[in-house]
């Protein structure tokens, strides 16, 4: 079988490996599969940046046959040691036996921690060094926690393209490699930064005060496509998303068993609404977490809902908040509602998980015993009235 590569400037390849199955990447939900993305660079030093996942080494050595013998490799960059993209390294080295592996200090310690036993032809460069493969070269920086520590990046000045790791990355599989051919990649993109990436905000905002003033015509990440249009786009909303993603919306979450506290959710939203601040509502026991995650990360009131169980928020709702905290939610506003029977106590650990987050403003929970009465669900709707009113106010 032929393996197609796809050609991104003259001589510089994309020969990655699709996965059309994938359906969940460390947690994430991807409905619409993924792409482990290598790279190829022909020059009088052959370049390989990154590898794929080792269940795809036969379709990246594929890839790169199509354009050159393996054997031919002189340098492998190594970026980023997590084995989504290194665990194909042992079989590169058998491919490619003259190849150095290029990496960081950080990057040459995880891969002997990762693969003990495993001798890595090493060869480590520092931040900023240059190495050149002929008529371009490529410059490292290093990126430590975006998102882990050994991360660096790689810029080829002579094409202004940059190798972006993880950073503007998603999971999705495509038949197309570039961003300008795929439809609807807003919210694939939203949830892999609220997953992998937000955690590591203020990583990211320094990352970006390194690269400040290079000139950058194309971004190829990791996963998904490559970026080739609208660079400043993409970048402005990479950069709102680690300074202060927040838009002036709500998001109302809940789990229940007998519909009390979904009948909550309902009114809370439509008193959120009322006041004219856009609200989404999602039921914890039918959405993907990671997906409600992405939603989050953007609204400025995030309200959290729950029957009492045991005493606790009942599973979903539970095993949801710290998808919060992982959003860094300093400038968010939080409340927690819920319902319970003989004995509360879920809404009192939602608030103070809330707090514990380091929500901006907590308000008091709103709780409902049993079955809400038309008066109780008037109360919810006030509730969502109050919450719709703070947000409108944190924008005016």
């Amino acid at each position: 079988m032929t393996a197609e590569k796809v050609e991104i400037v003259k001589d510089v390849y994309w020969v990655g490996a699709i996965d059309w199955m994938l359906r969940d990447f460390h947690g994430l939900w991807t409905p619409n599969g993924g792409t482990y993305n290598a790279y190829l660079i022909i020059d009088e030093k052959v370049t390989l940046i990154d590898t794929v996942s080792a269940n795809f080494t036969e379709e990246l050595l594929d890839r790169i046959r199509t354009i050159i013998d393996p054997a031919k490799i002189d340098y492998i960059i190594c970026q980023h040691v997590e084995p989504d993209h290194s665990s194909t390294y042992e079989d590169m080295i058998k491919a490619a036996p003259n190849a150095k592996i290029i990496t960081s200090e950080k990057g040459a310690e995880f891969l002997k921690l990762h693969y003990p036993g495993v001798e890595f032809p090493l060869e480590i460069v520092e931040d900023g060094a240059s190495l050149s493969l002929g008529k371009r070269s490529l410059t490292f920086v290093k990126i430590p926690m975006v998102h882990w520590p050994e991360t660096m990046i790689s810029y080829m000045p002579e094409e202004q393209l940059v190798f972006s790791n993880d950073a503007f990355g998603m999971q999705i599989a495509s038949p197309y490699r570039f961003a300008d051919q795929v439809h609807d990649w807003y919210e694939p993109l939203r949830a892999y930064y609220s997953y992998i990436v937000r955690f590591h905000a203020k990583a990211v905002l320094s990352a970006f005060k390194k690269v400040e003033g290079i000139p950058i015509k194309i971004i190829c990440p990791s996963h998904g496509p490559i970026w080739r249009k609208d660079l400043d786009k993409i970048m402005e909303i990479y950069h709102r998303w680690s300074s202060s993603p927040e838009k002036e919306n709500a998001i109302v979450v809940y789990s229940t068993i007998w519909k009390s506290t979904k009948k909550m959710a309902y009114a809370i939203r439509e008193g959120i609404a009322s006041v004219g601040v856009p609200a989404e509502i999602y039921n914890l026991e039918e959405e993907p977490l990671s997906r409600v995650q992405g939603a989050a990360m953007e609204a400025k009131a995030v309200v959290v809902g729950a029957m009492t169980y045991n005493l606790d928020p009942y599973y979903p709702t539970a095993a949801f908040m710290p998808y919060l905290k992982h959003l860094r939610p300093e400038n968010k506003i939080g409340a927690a509602f819920g319902s319970y029977g003989w004995s509360g106590g879920a809404t009192r650990v939602l608030t103070e998980e809330l707090k514990e987050y380091k929500f901006g403003e907590v308000l008091d929970p709103l709780d409902v015993r049993f079955r809400p009465s038309e008066e109780d669900l008037k109360r919810c709707f006030e509730y969502g009235q109050e919450i719709g009113r703070k947000v409108k106010a944190a924008f005016a």
